[in-house]
């Protein structure tokens, strides 16, 4: 149980801001209403969570500021329940008003909004007094929210993420008649909509206009963006308005099943099916042999669950194509296979059709009980089988006359078959989903567009032996890549976050595999560039700034004394420390120094070390003083350093031959000299060398404009 003190004292230890009251109604509402679905160490590792993210809102009773946050999950993490859980605290600890921008799409609109409702406002009629859910309020609801807001209580305003419902929005709350007061504005699926996709332009994209709009209404006010695909919103440049100003990650529970279990190098097997018999545009004429066995699969495994949990919730999920006259194809083709297979399952037993059949389900059973743990017997399962193949019916999800926004609230039989495209892509929870048929993949698509379509994961861990996942070849490699990109990111926010850097000072550090052939976002919202290193790179503009030069120098010659640097003759004398281990090449010398005005990405290669360390690719680096700490004289050419690397000679193969295929951090002193041999200033400036091995070679994408 967390105390309200231990709650509080950590609160302001990490965050250094206000106090924050944890034991609310509110909270203890929510508490009540879920203690069936999550132990108390997994609500209060989410409650925790927010309200660390709530101590880096603005106080309710300082003065009036604007922050910008990012809160980043994992794909059907609890992203939801975090903010609901946000709300209650907001609401308790003095903001008037909370507005949620809660998807896109209706369907999304909607089912965020009745969770809402639902986790806020029902049951505890104390509770109920507090918070009041507006959705999509127009002009004529200020009269209400403002009857609200001077009962001292707290409207939440859930609005479609369009141009309309925003303003809306906006024009309430510059309302005269609105009492002003401390605002939370949580941006559902953060990085879908909201960014600036004419960026490169100068101008504002529609919705993007309207957050902004929305933000100047309200003068003291966080705006708060949850994604589990940050990848644009960390690659934002830092003037930009969404670009966050604090972070906070929120680690899954115990029960989520992600990409590891799913894709992980020891455990992919296990619940993927690989799809060779689909083009991968996703056309099809007849239900083809995969697909017929992920529908076998599936009933096998409703026939185990519901041994286990009778009329328990079991569904699929079927995506062959974004072309909505493909879903209604795939729909009515589904339908007439459920009608044969339930004639044929009405049929003799030895009837032919039916032992074919049953030799189909046999073979899914079969695949079952490679990850079931004491099965029922087949005998058993043969006999469910036709019951589960009548209490079935399949949904088309779209926006066809007979489709559905979302298929999940007509779920009233026990297994569900939910056929879509595009609106299934994100933030659709489809209940209890065991499989996954998923044929479509986009050419030269983006890794967070790929990320979201992965549906299947989620809390699952109570029957995720009956998952199974059917895809293309190509797909499943997509997956298996995008996975080591996600843990590397995860891995170094983490570190970011445990060593106390501050947002705006992360390294934008996305490994990613160039073999994907992938984006990490859409180049309309953030420009990005790889960032591979090999050979050379050298501090082109010099340090001018006389006490950052002096620094420097303070910080070089205490490393090289530390670390006993040996004079060696290589045609010409250095300085070498030979074979410093990494993290002290980086705590005691690269970090410190400044390159103050040289542009030089110290914070991309002190984290390019860092991840080879970690990874186990590189030990140690060797650093060199180039003539022994001596002043070598150059010019400027332009703005930059020229010719900053002495060159061949007699006797020496010059600077940039001393590597001997190693890692290598040279150290410059120079002194800049004008066209007459005038000095000017003193400087000092790094090369570094990077051998063009794949140990070394792990493919980052980093903030800025390809060159």
């Amino acid at each position: 149980m967390i105390t309200k003190t231990m709650e509080i004292e950590a609160v302001q230890a990490e965050a250094n801001s206000w106090t924050i009251d944890v034991e609310c109604p509110e909270i203890e509402e929510l508490r009540r209403r879920y203690s069936q679905h999550m132990s108390v160490d997994e609500f209060n590792r989410s409650l925790w969570s927010a309200a660390r993210l709530l101590a880096h809102c603005p106080n309710p009773r300082g003065r009036p500021i604007k922050r910008t946050g990012l809160a980043i999950g994992k794909i059907q993490s609890g992203k939801t329940l975090s903010f609901t859980i946000l709300i209650a605290l907001a609401a308790a600890n003095g903001y008037n008003k909370v507005i949620v921008l809660a998807g896109t799409k209706k369907s999304l609109h909607r089912q965020t909004s009745e969770r809402l409702d639902r986790d806020l406002t029902s049951g505890n009629y104390a509770v109920a007094n507090r918070i009041t859910i507006f959705r999509n309020p127009r002009g004529g609801d200020v009269n209400g929210i403002r009857g609200h807001l001077e009962m001292n209580r707290c409207a939440v305003i859930s609005v479609m993420k369009n141009v309309t419902h925003i303003r809306n929005a906006a024009k309430i709350l510059e309302s005269a008649a609105i009492p002003k007061g401390p605002t939370l504005i949580i941006d559902d699926e953060g990085d879908e909509a909201s960014l600036n996709s004419y960026f490169r332009t100068g101008e504002q994209s529609a919705v993007y206009s309207k957050i902004q709009a929305l933000r100047q209404a309200v003068p003291c006010h966080a705006y708060l963006a949850y994604t589990a695909t940050p990848q644009s919103n960390l690659l934002l440049e830092t003037v930009d308005n969404l670009s966050p100003d604090f972070c906070e990650l929120i680690e899954p529970g115990s029960g989520y099943c992600g990409g590891s279990l799913f894709f992980g190098a020891q455990s992919y097997t296990r619940f993927v099916r690989e799809i060779t018999d689909v083009p991968e545009d996703g056309t099809l004429s007849v239900i083809p042999e995969s697909l017929q066995q992920a529908l076998a699969i599936f009933f096998v495994g409703a026939a185990i669950r519901h041994s286990r949990l009778p009329r328990r919730k079991h569904s699929m999920l079927i995506h062959t194509t974004h072309i909505r006259a493909g879903h209604e194809q795939m729909w009515t083709a589904v339908e007439n296979l459920l009608d044969n297979w339930k004639t044929r399952l009405a049929s003799r037993r030895n009837d032919p059709n039916r032992q074919q059949l049953m030799t189909q389900f046999k073979q899914g059973y079969d695949d079952l009980i490679r990850t079931v743990s004491n099965p029922p017997p087949w005998d058993e399962i043969q006999e469910a089988l036709p019951s589960e193949v009548t209490a079935c019916q399949p949904h088309m999800v779209n926006s066809l006359p007979e489709g559905t926004q979302i298929a999940e609230q007509n779920f009233t039989l026990e297994n569900n078959i939910v056929i879509g495209g595009n609106i299934l892509g994100r933030g659709v929870t489809i209940q209890d989903l065991t499989t996954s048929y998923m044929v479509r993949r986009a050419r030269n698509t983006n890794v967070d567009t790929v990320e979201q379509r992965a549906r299947w994961f989620g809390y699952k861990a109570e029957y995720i032996d009956i998952c199974r996942i059917f895809l293309p070849t190509r797909a499943i490699e997509d997956y298996r890549g995008i996975l080591e990109h996600e843990d590397d990111f995860w891995d170094s926010l983490r570190r970011n976050i445990r060593q106390g850097i501050q947002i705006r000072g992360w390294p934008r550090f996305f490994q990613l595999d160039s073999n994907l052939r992938m984006n990490p976002t859409r180049r309309s919202v953030a420009r990005y560039k790889e960032f591979r290193p090999g050979g050379w790179d050298t501090q082109r503009t010099p340090i001018e700034d006389i006490g950052s030069v002096s620094s420097n120098k303070i910080i070089i010659q205490r490393f090289f004394s530390r670390h006993r640097g040996a004079d060696e003759n290589v045609g010409t004398t250095h300085t070498f420390v030979r074979e410093c281990p990494v993290t002290e090449v980086i705590s005691e010398l690269l970090g410190p120094l400044s390159f103050t005005g040289t542009g030089w990405e110290k914070e991309y290669y002190i984290e390019y070390l860092t991840r080879l360390s970690e990874a186990g690719r590189l030990g140690s680096v060797d650093v060199v003083l180039m003539s022994r700490g001596n002043e070598r004289h150059r010019q400027l050419d332009g703005s930059n350093i020229n010719n900053l690397m002495e060159g061949r000679r007699a006797n020496y193969r010059g600077d940039r031959e001393v590597h001997n295929n190693k890692v290598q951090l040279q150290i410059h002193y120079v002194t800049i000299t004008d066209a007459s041999r005038n000095d000017l200033f003193q400087t000092t400036a790094v090369a570094i060398y990077v051998p063009n091995n794949p140990q070394l070679d792990m493919s980052f994408i980093v903030r800025g404009e390809t060159e």
